[in-house]
Formats: C-alpha cells, structure tokens, sequence
C-alpha cells in the first residue's frame, strides 16, 4: 500500500488501531506503520492522537542534525564532516525528509517548533 500510495504522490496512513486500552500496542503498531513508511495514523480514541504525534513526528536531535547536514551543504552536492562523521548527498537526502517533516509539524504545534529550534 505504501509503495502505491508513494508511486501515487499520495502520503499514506495507517488504519485505526481499535483496542483503546493497549497503549503499549498502539504505539507499537503505529512504529510498524511509520518504519513501513506511512507518515500518520488514524485515531479512534483522543488518546491515541498523542501516540501518533509521538511515533509520527521526528525526534528533536534527530532534527537539530538534519538541520546542521543542510547548512553545511545548503546544495545537497559534496561531502562534509560533521561531529566526525562523514555526511554526502544521500544523507542530504535523508535531512532534507527530516527537516521538511519537522518544519510540517512545527507549523501546527508551538511547542515542537520550539523542540525542534524552528
């Protein structure tokens, strides 16, 4: 399903996950989803809108290193060390998902743009 969503141009979501009293399972089932590569999930308690805001949102460091990829190579070509670690085009890649998805989440909840320095 992903994989024809993403050939689509469509972003794709993970179904409701219907036992309200398993936190724990939720969470889990919303971590496959996202490592599948769905980008959110559909609720169907108000309590799981939070587990999916924490599964589906990026990590705060995770971010602040995204975001030092892309000022070290504002153009995505080359390579550069950053923390000691060699970085290239296809980790520019990777930040740039990051760091579009974390500017997403910033511009709808205060409290992650500032997580994330944005």
């Amino acid at each position: 399903m992903v994989d024809a969503c993403q050939s689509a141009g469509i972003k794709a979501f993970y179904g409701p996950f219907g036992d309200f009293s398993d936190d724990a399972a939720c969470e889990a089932q919303f971590r496959n989803a996202f490592l599948l590569g769905c980008v959110g999930g559909w609720s169907l308690h108000p309590k799981q809108i939070e587990i999916a805001k924490a599964v589906f949102s990026p990590d705060p460091a995770e971010v602040r290193f995204a975001l030092k990829i892309l000022a070290a190579m504002p153009d995505g070509t080359g390579a550069v060390m950053i923390d000691g670690k060699m970085q290239d085009d296809a980790t520019w890649k990777q930040a740039k998902v990051i760091a579009d998805l974390a500017r997403a989440v910033a511009a709808r909840d205060p409290a992650m743009a500032e997580a994330y320095g944005l």
